[in-house]
């Protein structure tokens, strides 16, 4: 996320998600019952982070410093990755499900 400096990892053992700062070193841990398992994370374009929630089937947003902003149903086992367009109106996200029919799915975003 180059405009807010910071690195996101997640750790889908733990079920935590790592907002790390560049600038001032500060680390910020989610730990919550919205995010189990999480996978793949993408910047959102307004200070944001979408963030794959495979135990629970959500994407999860996140700001910055790891306040939950809100847990949206994707309809689909697993989320595995997902990705912002370019302006920001447009949310891709697909799953990874062994022996079943993987989805990728396109969701419009509102302000």
């Amino acid at each position: 996320m180059e405009s807010h400096k910071t690195v996101v990892f997640t750790d889908y053992n733990a079920s935590e998600v790592y907002l790390s700062n560049i600038e001032n070193g500060r680390c910020h841990i989610v730990h919550c019952d919205k995010i189990r398992s999480p996978l793949g994370a993408c910047p959102g374009i307004d200070g944001t982070v979408f963030v794959c929630s495979g135990g629970t089937g959500t994407v999860v947003q996140l700001t910055t410093k790891g306040t939950v902003l809100a847990s949206h149903d994707v309809s689909m086992a697993w989320p595995f990755a997902v990705s912002l367009s370019r302006d920001g109106t447009r949310l891709a996200v697909s799953n990874s499900v062994k022996d079943e029919q993987n989805k990728i799915k396109l969701f419009k975003v509102s302000s």
